[in-house]
């Protein structure tokens, strides 16, 4: 997964096409709650900007759903590159642990619209960081509730492969080996998770946004002081902003 919160409310756009040639920016702050690290039972705050930008339905950039270019459509079809940011989340390792960098992934999606909401398959390659492959399966779906309120429900699997896990969980720098291709091993590291967002308006522009979500750590059981805990559970609730062209926003 590219982060393990999703603070820009994916789904919500499933029932919401955007209008073509058209600019959005939804900007403001999320204060989030989420583990210290992956595997960590122990659990800290931050607050993080909450930005995304959209061209029509061409062009998008989120913290979260990082740079995405629909390159080819048909019907209901879509795909082209895309390009991520993954956060490594370092707090309170244990003494000696390996602080691993965050990462910029490269690479594909391939999307589906469907009568209930949006298939998306992404494959993505580290360019620097941990440099191996991760991959990602979720189902968005969503929409306009009332006048006021927007919600949206993601499920998803997630991958990567174990020059991810290795690295992570083995508390050391592992040695970046090149791949032209993904490669799937015993050591890989494997997720699933659902989420839950919200929105709501409190003004032509200003929104009130939540999210919450739970994902469950599966695969191999590492012997690692870093899992202490399987579950990861984040929280996040903010105020954006949005700039440019209004589309059908409820007003209080």
């Amino acid at each position: 997964m590219a982060t393990i919160a999703s603070l820009v409310i994916p789904a919500i756009a499933v029932a919401e096409p955007a209008t073509q040639d058209a600019w959005t920016v939804d900007f403001g702050l999320v204060s989030r709650m989420h583990p210290d690290h992956l595997g960590a039972n122990r659990y800290t705050r931050d607050v993080l900007p909450l930005l995304e930008v959209d061209y029509g339905d061409r062009l998008s950039f989120s913290v979260d759903d990082g740079f995405k270019v629909t390159a080819w459509r048909s019907g209901d079809w879509s795909a082209g590159p895309v390009v991520e940011y993954r956060q490594s989340y370092n707090d309170r390792l244990p003494k000696g642990a390996f602080a691993m960098k965050d990462a910029v992934e490269a690479g594909g999606f391939l999307k589906r619209r469907t009568p209930l909401g949006e298939i998306d398959l992404r494959a993505r390659k580290a360019i620097d960081g941990y440099g191996g492959w991760s991959g990602d399966l979720a189902f968005d779906t969503g929409g306009q509730i009332s006048p006021c309120w927007k919600v949206g429900l993601e499920a998803r699997v997630s991958w990567a492969d174990s020059s991810f896990s290795r690295e992570y969980f083995g508390l050391r720098r592992d040695v970046v080996r090149p791949q032209s291709l993904p490669r799937f091993g015993e050591n890989d590291f494997y997720s699933a998770g659902v989420e839950l967002d919200a929105a709501r308006a409190i003004g032509p522009r200003l929104s009130l946004v939540a999210t919450v979500s739970a994902d469950r750590i599966l695969g191999e059981e590492w012997e690692s002081p870093l899992l202490s805990s399987r579950d990861v559970i984040t929280a996040g609730v903010g105020l954006s902003y949005r700039f440019g062209r209004l589309t059908g926003r409820g007003e209080p």
